[in-house]
């Protein structure tokens, strides 16, 4: 009995001690009667993302979409974005703020001169990057239920190329709330039709529905990928495997800002953490500064807190229990 309740006091302390560690002075219950404390001992340390799987229905309805850009960096224009379903059909040429490349150019047939704008050499009309993209939030906005968007390679490209855009427009807080989750048919396809010769868009839709592939005509591609999903794609089966949330490209973002923080201590000669661990830190929503505010607030105890910290879902450590882990970590901030 008496080691059972030592075992239950243990836990207690623990979560006792994460609780201060990341909550700060914000714990304490005599906090609004002390008026000079330092924003490091009031700010919280993030959570843990929540790594709980994606919930989609079978209700969802499917929107296959498509981009077309400047070129072929992330931070690159949207200069057509088309996506449709079974029911409805939406496509937009949006005026670009950088010269489209050459090599997008060549690729998508789309040219812009003074302020037009032409595809194939026939003049198309076209509207502003905020008009564009808010007519786009209206198409989605306006199923009953929050549709699945299904791209082919827009994990890596097109879900943060359309982050980047609506982020600087002040729209993806509203874009991400109306959607269900992404689907990437690359990924799809390779598990649904596996040792393929290729996995382009062009070869499946002409190997699996034997029908031919105008690339990069946008509305064209999208009418046709959508007849891929739905007919060759198995897509309901598959949904926990790859449905992935509206907020990846955000989080992800949010992870490369938090690594960066970490670029002094993974100098070899500084041998305090390896760009593996930081990466883990970064993935956790941890920036190196939560790392010394946790010494901080709570010394040696509350790091080991913060960084073994169970993940709910696998019940994992948050980013380390290693013991000579944690006493390098410790010894560098107690040296600064």
């Amino acid at each position: 009995m008496e080691e059972e309740e030592n075992i239950v006091e243990k836990k207690r302390t623990k979560r006792t001690v994460l609780s201060e560690t990341k909550e700060g002075t914000t714990y304490q219950s005599s906090i609004g009667l002390q008026s000079d404390q330092k924003k490091d001992d009031i700010e919280n340390i993030p959570d843990m993302p929540d790594d709980s799987n994606q919930i989609v229905t079978t209700d969802a309805p499917l929107v296959v979409f498509d981009l077309e850009t400047t070129g072929l960096s992330r931070y690159s224009d949207i200069t057509q974005i088309a996506a449709c379903n079974v029911d409805r059909i939406f496509s937009r040429y949006i005026f670009p703020n950088q010269p489209i490349s050459a090599e997008a150019s060549r690729i998508t047939g789309l040219t812009v001169v003074g302020n037009k704008m032409y595809h194939n050499g026939s003049l198309v009309p076209y509207k502003l990057p905020h008009e564009g993209l808010t007519d786009f939030l209206s198409y989605i906005s306006e199923f009953k239920d929050k549709p699945i968007l299904i791209g082919h390679n827009i994990k890596r490209f097109d879900c943060h190329v359309l982050f980047i855009t609506l982020s600087s427009l002040n729209m993806w807080n509203e874009f991400s709330s109306q959607i269900s989750c992404f689907i990437d048919s690359l990924n799809l396809f390779k598990q649904v039709a596996p040792s393929l010769a290729s996995y382009s868009q062009s070869f499946l839709v002409n190997n699996l529905l034997g029908q031919e592939y105008e690339s990069h005509n946008a509305v064209h591609d999208a009418r046709l990928f959508l007849k891929l999903i739905t007919d060759k794609g198995n897509i309901f089966n598959y949904l926990d495997d790859f449905a992935f949330s509206p907020n990846y490209s955000d989080q992800y973002h949010l992870q490369l800002c938090n690594l960066k923080t970490y670029s002094k201590v993974m100098k070899v000669n500084e041998k305090v953490i390896s760009k593996a661990m930081a990466l883990k830190a970064a993935k956790s929503n941890l920036k190196l500064c939560h790392l010394k505010m946790s010494i901080d607030r709570g010394g040696k105890m509350g790091l080991i807190a913060l960084l073994s910290e169970k993940s709910v879902k696998t019940g994992d450590a948050r980013v380390t229990k290693n013991k000579k882990i944690l006493q390098r970590i410790f010894e560098y901030f107690e040296k600064q």
